[in-house]
């Protein structure tokens, strides 16, 4: 599976693609086809209007960038000066295309609106080979409280990335909610494998420290994010009081930390799959 450059990358990709099939199809008007002499300000050509079954397909277009671009945002959270610059003009010049508004690129050749929309796509490209450009690829396994529960042993966990080399990440959403359950949880049984875990983490604390990070069986890297995520600066949709939505915006922030990893969230909670997946976060369950 990718990192988190390159599912921005392929994403993109598909958007791009999707879009240019559309305005292949759709008409376009010349402004001053019967030669009047008219000086016109404005684009020569315009799209035409689109059938109701090409206005759907926009709409899908249209959400879907919306959702990439809010997590591209994600990752570029502290840009420069110039990257913000170059995020901004990319943003711009594609979302004439995704809404089909006034474009002096616009041409009656298909071919070559296509070749000018794929001309614009690759602003974003540009800037997202300058994340590809820094960082070693690793992988990054993150659990939800319930997969931590259930096996505290980051050993059980190689088979999700088929690697014996990865970092293990405690969030701070999860270690908060396994010290509520420990005292809380109304299942004794259930209870006592929350203080296993709990255990286990205070071992590992007890090896070195967990921010830096502590190496368990030979090669998995244990770490610790004692900060709660900066909501304001994750996803729109997001609730901070909402515990699932703190898990997502902990791993967008991790992605922007190392966005030439690849990060997995460890969770067989399905409506924090179903969030994941619109954050464009990988996720995948303990076998």
């Amino acid at each position: 599976m990718p990192s988190t450059v390159a599912k921005l990358q392929n994403d993109l990709s598909d958007i791009t693609d999707a879009l240019s099939s559309l305005i292949s199809e759709l008409p376009v008007q010349n402004r001053n086809r019967y030669g009047s002499g008219l000086v016109i300000i404005g684009p020569n050509y315009y799209w035409g209007e689109p059938t109701p079954a090409q206005a759907n397909r926009q709409l899908v277009i249209k959400r879907d960038y919306d959702e990439w671009y809010e997590v591209l945002r994600s990752v570029f959270r502290d840009p420069t000066n110039d990257v913000g610059r170059r995020i901004s003009e990319a943003h711009r010049d594609l979302l004439r295309w995704v809404e089909l508004s006034g474009n002096w690129t616009i041409t009656a050749d298909p071919a070559n609106n296509v070749e000018a929309l794929r001309r614009d796509a690759g602003k974003y490209y540009d800037v997202l080979a300058i994340l590809e450009a820094g960082g070693a690829a690793t992988e990054i396994l993150i659990p939800d409280t319930n997969a931590l529960v259930t096996e505290p042993d980051p050993e059980r966990y190689r088979a999700v990335v088929a690697k014996e080399k990865f970092v293990f990440m405690l969030l701070p959403t999860v270690l908060g909610e396994l010290d509520n359950l420990k005292n809380n949880h109304r299942n004794p049984e259930f209870r006592e494998k929350v203080h296993k875990a709990i255990t286990r983490i205070k071992g590992w604390r007890e090896q070195g420290s967990l921010r830096e990070g502590v190496t368990v069986n030979r090669n998995i890297t244990v770490q610790a994010i004692a900060r709660e995520p900066d909501i304001k600066s994750a996803l729109s949709w997001l609730d901070f009081d909402n515990q699932d939505d703190r898990i997502i915006a902990s791993v967008l922030e991790i992605q922007a930390a190392s966005p030439t990893a690849r990060v997995v969230l460890v969770t067989g909670d399905v409506n924090l799959a179903n969030k994941a997946d619109v954050a464009r976060i990988e996720t995948a369950e303990l076998a």
